[in-house]
Order: structure tokens, then C-alpha cells, then sequence
């Protein structure tokens, strides 16, 4: 029998309903830490980020030359070299003392999809089982949530919101992964959290744990946008592609397609797209 442990990250743009999505993990028994970032007025039931991974990846971007709202390409070579190769092994010392002696843990970040070769190599020279839980949310209420909060425009949203799903998802589709709507969740929360625990074999530790969560934790006030695949600003290059990508997301978050070579074939369209220059960054 193997004694490996086994993460699963939650990843997803921000403003995507990522943390709701962690604190759903917990609540089937998915270890996340003791140490996160405080609530904030624009996250009033707290973010479930655990402070040092969230540091981590930051210093990542930083050594990338970006910021967590920069929606510039990263060259996947970047994360080569001896500085990369240091935050690595600063990265699986910490995750040894903290959370490696657990059977079952996992941490929330949307950086992370952003630097995600950075955590793959981590991860495996950790000898870490890893699973991935992507939550989308439809790009037109992240870009609402990111106007309302910084007055960013919904064309530099929607090019961040390409910069964090597109480029290199496709990395995972030999990983155990799940694509779960934020909306959804919303509507059904039992519902999404048995999705989860089915494609990720999570055996849930403590079911009045997930009625607390559905009962208790969410709260439908706190959302504060509602759109559809057709409200998408299609108006530019990136938002085509935006729209495009979403709809393949949807497509497994409401298991329409069950062909996973499929999906990932579309995906790789979408990413030569991306890579061709239809979404990179400029003024606006």
C-alpha cells in the first residue's frame, strides 16, 4: 500500500467563488491549514487561503516579473532555473511540516493556476498524489466583482480571466480534476459537494458538516451578480475567446460532456488561440 499523501488544490480566477469552494472541501474532511488570511469586506466569510502558500506564490509571480492582476503571457521555461528550483524546495519543506503527515489536505489560491507548472513540479517531487477542483464562474460577474472592487475594466478582466484558465490547464488532463460553477454550487450546494467527492473519491468524513456548509455558510446575498453564457461582451478578440472557453467549462461543470479527450482537444484550440496573440495584454 502506498503511503503518499494526497492534495487537492482548488484553483480558478479570483472572484470566481474559490473560497467557497474551499470551505466546501473542509467540510468533507479535506485538511486546509489553521492559518489564513483574515476576512476582508469584499469576503466577509473569509478567503481559506492559507497565508504562506498565498506568500509563496506571490514571490513566484515576483520572480516572473508580474503582479497578481498583471494578465501578461508567462513563457512556461520561466519557471526553469535555480531561483524557481530554491522556492521549490522552500515550498516542499513547508508543505513537509505542515500538511505531508496528513492522508487527505489540500490549499486555495487562484495564483496557483496562474504559476500551476511551479506547483506541479512541487508537488511530484513531494511525492504528493494531486487532485484539482476548477471553479468558474460566468467571466461577466468576475469582471462586475473586479469593476466593483478596483474599477477594472471588463476587457482587462476578461484578458486576466484568459491569463489564469487558458494557458495551462491542459496540464492537467492526466490529473484526477473536476470543474465545478460557482452558480450551481449556489443553487444545489449538497448537490456540487457530491460531484466533487465522486469524480475526486473523497469519502466525507462528517455529514452534518456539509448540511452546516449548505446551511449555515452560504449565503446567496453575498452574490451579488447573476449572468449567462449570451451576456459575455463578445465585442473583441478576447472576449470571443472568453466566451468560447467558458462554454467548453460549462460543459463539464454540468456534465454535458462526458468525453474527457474531447474537451481536452477543444481546450488545445483554445490555447493555440490564446498563444497566437488573440488575448494578449494592451491598453484599455
Amino acid at each position: 500500500m502506498s503511503n503518499r499523501t494526497r492534495a487537492i488544490a482548488i484553483v480558478g480566477m479570483h472572484r470566481s467563488g474559490t473560497s467557497a469552494v474551499a470551505r466546501g472541501l473542509e467540510a468533507l474532511g479535506v485538511y486546509l491549514g489553521d492559518d489564513f488570511l483574515d476576512a476582508q469586506p469584499e469576503n466577509p466569510t473569509g478567503y481559506w487561503e492559507d497565508r504562506r502558500i498565498v506568500a509563496l506564490d506571490d514571490r513566484v509571480l515576483k520572480l516572473l516579473g508580474l503582479v497578481w492582476d498583471d494578465a501578461a503571457p508567462i513563457d512556461r521555461r520561466s519557471f526553469r532555473g535555480w531561483r524557481m528550483w530554491r522556492l521549490r524546495r522552500e515550498a516542499i519543506r513547508d508543505l513537509r511540516r505542515r500538511f505531508l503527515d496528513r492522508p487527505l489536505w489540500g490549499f486555495k489560491d487562484p495564483r496557483t493556476l496562474r504559476v500551476l507548472p511551479f506547483w506541479l513540479q512541487a508537488l511530484r517531487e513531494g511525492n504528493v498524489d494531486d487532485a484539482y477542483v476548477l471553479v468558474i464562474r460566468n467571466p461577466s460577474s468576475v469582471a462586475a466583482s473586479l469593476h466593483k472592487r478596483q474599477q477594472m475594466s471588463v476587457s482587462a478582466a476578461q484578458r486576466l480571466w484568459l491569463a489564469h484558465l487558458v494557458p495551462f490547464l491542459g496540464d492537467l488532463a492526466d490529473k484526477p480534476f473536476v470543474v465545478v460553477d460557482y452558480d450551481l454550487l449556489m443553487a444545489d450546494p449538497r448537490e456540487q459537494l457530491e460531484r466533487i467527492a465522486r469524480a475526486l473519491a473523497i469519502e466525507p468524513v462528517d455529514a452534518s458538516e456539509i448540511e452546516r456548509f449548505a446551511g449555515e455558510f452560504l449565503d446567496e446575498k453575498l452574490r451579488h451578480s447573476v449572468f449567462s453564457l449570451d451576456d459575455i461582451d463578445t465585442s473583441t478578440e478576447a472576449g470571443r475567446l472568453t466566451r468560447e472557453a467558458f462554454a467548453l467549462l460549462q460543459d463539464l461543470a454540468t456534465d454535458r460532456s462526458a468525453d474527457d479527450a474531447a474537451f481536452w482537444a477543444a481546450w488545445q484550440e483554445v490555447t493555440a488561440s490564446f498563444d497566437a496573440g488573440a488575448a494578449r495584454p494592451r491598453s484599455g
